[in-house]
């Protein structure tokens, strides 16, 4: 009975136990070559390893599941290996030469401390992706923790398989990570500027004339509308800065300077009459309503002459003006 329980302890003891070194072999016309190879048969090996170690049972050691502990084989390369010692051998026959890369428990250290390293790396992420609120911080938090995740596994592994048991699990799972990454990234595209209709709020100012500021507005929303309907309806103006508005929009008439150009005769004939002319400098800003981001700046010039009034000119002077804005104003607001 006791040589059984002995021989049932041998057993239990070669199951649980991992190897303690690893070798991997490689041939070459160089040394560097050799080596080369070497080191991608140990790689190889480890991986192996890993798989038939961990993956064998359901029940798998320092709370890692079958598809994480999967996930962190593949990541494991060359790259990854830390503390390989070689032997080459060359054989004068046909110059080749032959590769050992041996890794052994007493590189444990170098691994324990990679992983640790990644482990604060991960965490100081995560936390930083918990307290703030800004959308596009949390997704590359959740990126950068992700990554490190994947290096994280493999030091692990290895350290393991090496015989390490000072390497700890983190508070989350690299699936947590994944879940919180895609409902940020759902969330940001939700909350996109060209999700479905962009609607705008249209805010004009600057120094009008008596009733040039209606025209002004006016053509503007016109020119708005036009873009909306050569892009299935996708902008429309809202009268009220709410909950609905996405974007802000910021229309500035900068200067507005009318001169009268004369006549121009020829042998005391009048060649052409009298008009109007009238320059103007318009500035269009676009800001993203939730975070008061600037988007674009547009600024032109429009010019406008008539023989006939001051008004004619101001209004072809205004049409020149936002015409020339059209193309950069539908590019930043239909995506």
């Amino acid at each position: 009975m006791k040589k059984l329980m002995i021989l049932f302890l041998g057993v239990l003891m070669t199951i649980t136990s991992f190897s303690k070194t690893l070798e991997g072999v490689g041939m070459g016309n160089s040394e560097v070559t050799a080596k080369k190879e070497a080191l991608a048969d140990l790689s190889n090996q480890i991986q192996v390893t890993i798989k038939s170690n961990f993956t064998s049972n359901k029940s798998l050691t320092n709370g890692q599941s079958n598809r994480e502990v999967s996930s962190g084989i593949s990541t494991i390369s060359e790259t990854n290996l830390l503390g390989v010692d070689f032997k080459v051998k060359k054989k004068w026959f046909r110059s080749k030469y032959t590769a050992t890369a041996t890794l052994d428990d007493t590189k444990i250290s170098l691994y324990e401390k990679k992983a640790n390293e990644l482990r604060g790396l991960i965490n100081s992420n995560y936390t930083q992706f918990s307290q703030t609120e800004d959308l596009n911080l949390k997704k590359n938090y959740l990126t950068s923790a992700l990554k490190s995740y994947d290096e994280f596994d493999s030091y692990r592994n290895v350290a393991i398989i090496l015989g390490s048991t000072k390497i700890y699990n983190l508070p989350y799972t690299k699936t947590q990570i994944k879940n919180d990454l895609q409902s940020v990234e759902k969330k940001i595209n939700s909350d996109s500027l060209y999700n479905g209709v962009n609607i705008l709020y249209v805010k004009s100012s600057g120094k009008f004339n008596d009733g040039s500021k209606e025209y002004f507005d006016n053509y503007f929303y016109s020119m708005l509308a036009s873009i909306s309907r050569e892009n299935d309806d996708k902008v429309a103006v809202s009268s009220d800065n709410d909950s609905t508005v996405n974007t802000l929009v910021k229309v500035v008439l900068n200067s507005i300077h009318t001169s009268t150009k004369p006549a121009v005769y020829y042998n005391k004939k009048m060649i052409t009459p009298e008009s109007f002319v009238t320059t103007l400098n318009i500035t269009v800003e676009l800001y993203n309503k939730k975070k008061v981001e600037n988007l674009l700046t547009i600024t032109a010039t429009g010019e406008g002459d008539d023989e006939n009034s001051k008004e004619a000119a101001y209004e072809k002077a205004v049409k020149n003006g936002f015409e020339q804005m059209k193309e950069k104003l539908k590019k930043s607001l239909i995506k």
